[in-house]
Order: structure tokens, then C-alpha cells, then sequence
């Protein structure tokens, strides 16, 4: 289903649906933790049963992103997400918000000495002088 507003595709539990889509695997901890922040609140994890239609595997449990039952006003029951509306009129705004997202993280991890040298490195840059405000 597609939300109305913001373009993304909503998982809801049907048992009687089904849903096309990939599943990704190999995901680090670093790499689950930063797409968790890049998800809309709307949404929750949830475990699920997927079965691969070209492979035959069996039913494979994974974790997915499930659109939370206490907004379902918010779906647009009418019709169905289409991915190239969603490339055309939201791809840019969210990838924007995902290198936002990767650049704050990558910030995150640095110790107080590094972020310091970096935020003096930038002001050099942009001709602001070396002094650093202190505490």
C-alpha cells in the first residue's frame, strides 16, 4: 500500500496478501543501526516469513520494516505504492535525508579529540581562522 503523503510503501499484515519484493541479506549491525535511523517512525520491526518465488528454498523467517497498525489512517487503501512515481517525486528528498543521516553517523563515531581537529579543519578551509571556542 502506498501512504498519503512523503511517497513510501507500507507493509501491513494480511494473511492473505502477498507482497514482491528482495530481501537483503548480510546486513553489519553499523549498517542495520543507520538504515533503522533512515526509517520513517511510522514504521516497526516486525518477523516475517518470506518465500523466494525464483529459488526453491522453502519459507525463510527475516525481520522487515511493518507500517504500525495505530497509523493506518495515514495508508491510501485505493491504490498500490508505485515505485515510479516514488523515483520521480521522492527519491531525491530521501536520498538527501540518507547521505544527512550517513554523515551525521559518521560524525558520531568520532572521538572529541577528531571532532575537534576536523571542525578546526573546515573553518581553515573556509578562511574562518584556527581559534577554537572553549568550554
Amino acid at each position: 500500500l502506498g501512504l498519503m503523503f512523503g511517497g513510501f510503501a507500507a507493509l501491513m499484515e494480511d494473511p492473505d496478501g502477498f507482497v514482491i519484493g528482495q530481501l537483503v541479506t548480510g546486513l553489519r549491525p553499523a549498517e542495520r543501526r543507520l538504515l533503522d535511523h533512515a526509517v520513517d517512525d511510522g514504521f516497526e520491526l516486525a518477523t516475517v516469513k518470506v518465500r523466494s518465488l525464483g529459488e526453491a528454498i522453502g519459507d525463510l523467517e527475516c525481520v522487515t520494516y511493518r507500517w504500525r497498525e495505530e497509523f493506518e489512517d495515514a495508508l491510501d487503501g485505493e491504490k498500490d505504492w508505485d515505485i515510479e512515481v516514488y523515483m520521480e517525486e521522492h527519491l531525491d528528498e530521501f536520498m538527501e535525508l540518507c547521505t544527512d543521516m550517513r554523515k551525521s553517523h559518521d560524525l558520531e563515531s568520532l572521538s572529541d579529540e577528531d571532532l575537534k581537529a576536523r571542525m578546526l579543519s573546515r573553518r581553515r578551509r573556509r578562511g574562518g581562522g584556527g581559534s577554537a571556542m572553549s568550554p
